[in-house]
């Protein structure tokens, strides 16, 4: 390839990734306008829903309709609030964190929802894992990587969560977005499932892209995952090979080994 080829093989790519961001910050607008709106009506039929339920008694088909609509809602106002989450571009409340830790809180509840043929494995392997960060976005991001890998292995296998120290001079790239010089720790999420094919893999972080069946997705778990990573100040790089499994590495900026850490309940 020329030199001239090159170059404009890099103008194309950033025109591309300028044009992404210019639609997932416009869908990030849209979105959390939409979902403030909706937030409200949900809180006037969280409130009668759930008053209805302990009025009627147990037992009945009111009680049970009750009960339905409150679990609706419940799920509805789940979806407002990663749509809130998406339209947010910084953490909302940054403190030193322990990855480790997070993990292990992440791992008890994927222990409890992933496939039962699904072996999870931690390989800890950074010396300091403190990060300033908001402890509870990481923790659903964390979530949502395991439940996505978990979901890629329906007949079994290993999911893997690996830590590392990363260091960037300067030159390293993700995704060719430049890593700024610094310590990082790294943190990786590995299974060995039927892996993502090629031919989406630039798609997988578009807001409401999901190859699901309707109903069963609304495609914001890795388009969350990426808006949190990047509002941390940190890097998502995704590697996968069709029926070898998938890895997504998260770089976030190391914090300073000073101030209580904390966990994903606020002091």
């Amino acid at each position: 390839m020329s030199k001239a080829e090159e170059l404009a093989t890099r103008l194309r790519q950033a025109e591309e990734r300028l044009e992404r961001a210019r639609g997932m910050e416009t869908l990030g607008r849209l979105s959390g306008g939409i979902a403030h709106e909706f937030n409200n009506l949900l809180t006037g039929i969280l409130g009668y829903a759930s008053l209805l339920r302990t009025l009627l008694p147990e037992g009945g088909d009111g009680h049970e309709a009750a009960v339905m609509i409150e679990r609706s809602a419940r799920r509805a106002s789940e979806l407002t609030r990663r749509l809130l989450e998406y339209s947010r571009r910084e953490s909302a409340n940054p403190r030193p964190v322990e990855i480790h830790k997070l993990l292990g809180e992440a791992i008890g509840i994927l222990s409890r929802s992933v496939g039962k043929g699904v072996e999870i494995r931690t390989e800890l392997r950074a010396p300091s894992d403190l990060v300033m960060g908001d402890p509870e976005a990481l923790l659903q991001a964390l979530l949502n990587l395991g439940i996505n890998a978990g979901e890629a292995m329906p007949g079994g296998g290993l999911l893997t969560f690996a830590t590392g120290a990363f260091a960037s001079d300067g030159s390293v790239t993700f995704e060719d977005v430049p890593v700024p010089e610094g310590a990082y720790v790294s943190v990786s999420v590995t299974d060995t499932g039927c892996g993502i094919p090629e031919s989406i893999r630039d798609q997988v972080f578009a807001a409401f892209f999901t190859t699901k069946a309707p109903g069963e997705g609304a495609g914001l778990g890795l388009p969350l995952v990426r808006s949190c990573i990047r509002g941390h100040g940190g890097f998502l790089h995704l590697e996968s090979r069709e029926g070898s499994g998938t890895t997504f590495r998260i770089l976030l900026p190391a914090a300073p080994a000073s101030g209580e850490p904390g966990g994903t309940r606020s002091s």
